[in-house]
């Protein structure tokens, strides 16, 4: 973790949003589900810190369970970021070692730009890397946001 673009923090997440005078370009919150201490990461105002934190076109990601057991938690989270961000959304990933293997993430920013990002741009990116990926393609980073009719029904979109 020796690298000046990464802050890790290990500490209360709720009260680092909330008290920081940090700000960041991406939050990653990959927290336990939503029940028990980490009931509080999927809060209004766990989601409006994370926001006062972000640098202008900065990106909140955060994990919402297993898209089909846990519908419920793309819902809440939809709510919830629809009154605080502009441009707010989901994607999936497989991740096998989850029961259900499809996991929900929201992709949450103050512009729409990012996500906006045409296929041919993250073909050059990709590229530009030289990372050799068994799994990963812009194809399927852009394929991730395309969302089963469940989801879209959850999220009201």
């Amino acid at each position: 973790y020796d690298d000046p673009r990464a802050n890790i923090v290990i500490g209360d997440g709720f009260e680092f949003v909330q008290t920081t005078d940090q700000s960041f370009d991406v939050i990653i919150s990959d927290s336990t589900d939503p029940m028990g201490p980490g009931e509080v990461l999927f809060t209004k105002d766990f989601y409006a810190g994370c926001q006062r934190c972000l640098n202008p076109g900065g990106i909140l990601v955060t994990q919402n369970g297993v898209a089909f057991m846990q519908t419920d938690e793309v819902a809440n989270t939809a709510a919830r970021f629809s009154k605080l961000f502009e441009d707010w959304h989901f994607y999936c990933a497989a991740v096998p070692t989850y029961v259900g293997g499809i996991m929900a993430f929201a992709w949450a920013s103050d512009s729409p730009a990012a996500r906006q990002t045409s296929l041919t741009e993250l073909r050059e990116r990709w590229q530009a890397t030289g990372i050799q990926s068994r799994y990963y393609t812009p194809e399927l980073h852009a394929g991730a946001f395309a969302l089963p009719a469940y989801l879209q029904q959850a999220i009201k979109q």
